[in-house]
């Protein structure tokens, strides 16, 4: 499954993150770019995700996933 992010700022302050996922997660949030131009101060920034952090706990029934957290990385912004 693909996961994407887009971090919003506007005129230097950060506004929040979208997160997206599934087949078509580029394109939502390509979407929701569109409704935020440069020319009113957005500034966009685009990750995609390339893995996912794991906290372990290691018992006598075996390993647990105690919590999980994906991983993003910078991006070009896409073009489509």
């Amino acid at each position: 499954m693909s996961s994407h992010r887009l971090i919003v700022h506007q005129h230097g302050a950060l506004l929040g993150r979208f997160d997206s996922d599934g087949p078509q997660a580029r394109h939502h949030l390509h979407t929701l770019a569109a409704q935020l131009p440069e020319a009113q101060g957005f500034q966009l920034q685009w990750q995609q995700a390339v893995g996912e952090q794991r906290l372990l706990s290691s018992g006598p029934q075996g390993l647990r996933v105690l919590s999980s957290e994906v991983v993003y990385q910078d991006m070009p912004a896409p073009l489509d």
